[in-house]
């Protein structure tokens, strides 16, 4: 790993063999070397993944304004759910969660009063394991500094959560996601005529479906799975109402992301929706 531009004398900026920047933190890391030396692997202490909406000097940026033993926390947390969300987890969110995590014990420490957050129904009923996580990760955040932090923090945390499995630290796409796929949820349940089970094992695989096709989407990538037409048109004539019902729900997401959702999707959007209308009365 080379070093492509020095923050200070504990961090740099690095680049890989394959072209990925990281944002590099170890004592004397920076000092002396300039843009193009080889880093010293032996100093590396922490690494950070730049992000669309977390760049590089606003990593640096938080690195300052979070405690070092506020960080060590967010860590701790991390590694407590690592076997749900991956070893990489951190690299993505460990800084921007670190970041709220000490916000959140400061106005602890402060006695303010717990914030209403938004998407306070929304974030347990689209996303109830990163929920279960978050209030894992307040368990050890209690255990650690002896701090119960208010019940409704389990949202912002579930939502640095959801942000890891899809690779991002950009707040504002999960949230943008969140309504998105509010919005997906009460169009099916007007086309069906009753509301969508949100805690329904199928509604749960449908919008784990949804989040991967809005990955895919902003990335302009092809369908991860695609229905054959043979298979596409025997769906379209045998469920009509669902196969339309999907049709809207591609072009809502589209309309959404301002992408074009590919074709493609329409049948596995219409088996989704067959499925939800298969356990909502009529």
């Amino acid at each position: 790993m080379r070093v492509t531009k020095v923050f200070n004398n504990n961090a740099v900026l690095g680049l890989d063999p394959v072209g990925g920047e990281r944002v590099l933190l170890g004592t004397g890391i920076g000092f002396g070397v300039r843009p193009g030396d080889p880093v010293d692997p032996a100093l590396i202490g922490k690494t950070f993944a730049p992000t669309h909406g977390t760049p590089p000097e606003r990593l640096v940026r938080l690195l300052a304004d979070i405690p070092a033993e506020d960080l060590d926390l967010t860590a701790a947390v991390l590694d407590d759910v690592q076997d749900v969300l991956g070893p990489e987890a951190a690299e993505h969110v460990l800084l921007p969660l670190a970041d709220h995590v000490s916000f959140a014990l400061r106005r602890a420490r402060e006695g303010a009063p717990a914030i209403e957050y938004p998407l306070q129904w929304e974030v347990p009923t689209l996303y109830p394991a990163e929920v279960a996580l978050a209030r894992r990760a307040l368990r050890v955040i209690e255990r650690e500094r002896g701090v119960r932090l208010p019940d409704a923090e389990a949202v912002p945390v579930a939502l640095h959560f959801v942000n890891a499995q899809l690779g991002t630290a950009d707040m504002s796409q999960t949230v943008q996601l969140t309504r998105v796929l509010t919005e997906v949820l009460e169009l099916i349940g007007r086309e069906l005529g009753a509301p969508v089970d949100p805690d329904s094992a199928v509604t749960a695989r449908f919008v784990t479906h949804l989040r991967y096709l809005v990955v895919d989407l902003r990335a302009a990538r092809a369908p991860r799975a695609a229905a054959d037409d043979q298979m596409g048109a025997a769906l379209r004539d045998a469920r009509p109402r669902e196969w339309a019902c999907a049709e809207r729900v591609a072009a809502l997401v589209g309309e959404r992301f301002g992408r074009t959702v590919d074709p493609a999707e329409v049948p596995l959007l219409a088996l989704h929706v067959d499925r939800l209308a298969a356990e909502t009365p009529s």
